[in-house]
């Protein structure tokens, strides 16, 4: 009696280390298929933020091109302001002037167009109504560029 009471505690004993063996194989593949959830997110995370670095990196070499042409720009009128206050460049427009001649048989050879050459107050002020004008467009481009590259279209 005493070998078949020993083989009901063997078969006990087998019993539950199968029954454990199930359960720690069971909590083993729970735990692998957590940890592969958790890799996928820190693959997403990193990959976003290498995406943010990128972002941040082509937001810094726009602002430092806009930046250079603003500066161009703004020196390039500056100069341009100078020169007609000095009176080293006027500016003129087309004019229609009517013609009076003292006698008929007079032969014309002035084909240019002609112009009306502007005081230079008035040429300044034009002069700076076009750099507003252009400081508009270079910031609304710079603007859109930035636009493009920190919120790209959706793929």
């Amino acid at each position: 009696m005493r070998g078949r009471s020993v083989n009901k505690y063997l078969l006990c004993i087998a019993a539950v280390l199968l029954v454990a063996s199930i359960a720690a194989f069971s909590s083993l593949v729970d735990t692998k298929a957590a940890l592969r959830d958790k890799t996928r997110q820190i693959e997403e995370l990193e990959a976003s933020e290498r995406s943010r670095k990128n972002t941040i990196k082509l937001l810094a070499e726009l602002d430092t091109q806009h930046t250079q042409e603003r500066e161009r720009a703004n020196q390039t009128n500056a100069d341009l302001r100078a020169a007609v206050a000095a009176g080293q460049r006027r500016l003129s427009v087309p004019a229609k002037c009517p013609v009076v001649r003292a006698t008929s048989t007079t032969a014309s050879l002035d084909h240019a167009e002609a112009r009306a050459e502007l005081d230079p107050a008035v040429a300044e002020r034009i002069v700076r109504v076009a750099n507003d004008g252009d400081d508009a467009i270079r910031a609304l481009n710079a603007l859109q560029d930035y636009v493009r590259t920190a919120c790209p279209a959706p793929k």
